[in-house]
C-alpha cells in the first residue's frame, strides 16, 4: 500500500469517527459492584393464610465499587415475600452518597432463591430491577433511568451487587 492510499484510508476513518455518534458503537453498560453486610434482619414472620408463606425485612449497608457511584455508600431496606425457599420483594428503596452526589432508588421487582449444596442451604442469589426516583450532582444525569441487578451471598455474612444502568 502506497502512503497515499494510507493517507486516505487514515482520512476516511478519522472522518466516519468523527461524524458518528459514540452510542451507534455497541458499548457494554459499565457495572457497578456493591459489596453488602445486613445491618438489621428481622427474623422471617409467618403471614398466616397458609404453612411457609413468611415476610421478612432486611436493611442494608455497601461499599460501591466501580460504575457511576465508585466510593459511595449504599443504605437500603427491603420487604420479602417468601414460601418454600423463594422470595420475592414487596418493598425496596436505599440512598446512595459521597461527597459531591447522591440518589434515591426505589425497585420495581426483585426476586431471590436459596442456594442448596448436599441438602444444606449455603446462602442466597437474585435478581432486581429499579428506578433511580431523584439524584444529585455527579449522579444527576441517572435520574428518572432504570436499573438492572444481580446478588449473591458471599463469605462472611456478606453479599454482592452488580448493577448496570439500563
Amino acid at each position: 500500500m502506497n502512503n497515499r492510499a494510507f493517507q486516505a484510508i487514515h482520512l476516511a476513518a478519522f472522518v466516519v469517527a468523527a461524524t458518528v455518534s459514540s452510542g451507534a458503537f455497541a458499548q457494554k453498560p459499565p457495572m457497578q459492584k456493591s459489596v453488602c453486610q445486613a445491618v438489621g434482619f428481622s427474623p422471617q414472620e409467618p403471614v398466616g393464610d397458609r404453612d411457609g408463606h413468611t415476610y421478612s425485612v432486611s436493611s442494608y449497608s455497601c461499599q460501591n465499587q466501580g460504575g457511576d457511584f465508585d466510593g459511595a455508600i449504599l443504605t437500603g431496606s427491603t420487604i420479602w415475600e417468601s414460601e418454600k425457599g423463594s422470595s420475592v420483594a414487596l418493598a425496596g428503596s436505599g440512598v446512595i452518597r459521597r461527597p459531591g452526589m447522591s440518589a434515591v432508588f426505589v425497585l420495581t421487582d426483585g426476586k431471590s432463591s436459596l442456594t442448596m449444596a448436599d441438602g444444606k442451604v449455603t446462602g442466597f442469589s437474585g435478581t432486581a430491577k429499579g428506578v433511580y426516583k431523584v439524584a444529585a450532582g455527579a449522579a444527576a444525569s441517572l435520574a428518572g433511568k432504570t436499573f438492572s441487578s444481580t446478588f449473591r451471598s458471599t463469605a462472611g455474612g456478606q453479599f454482592v451487587i452488580e448493577t448496570v444502568v439500563d
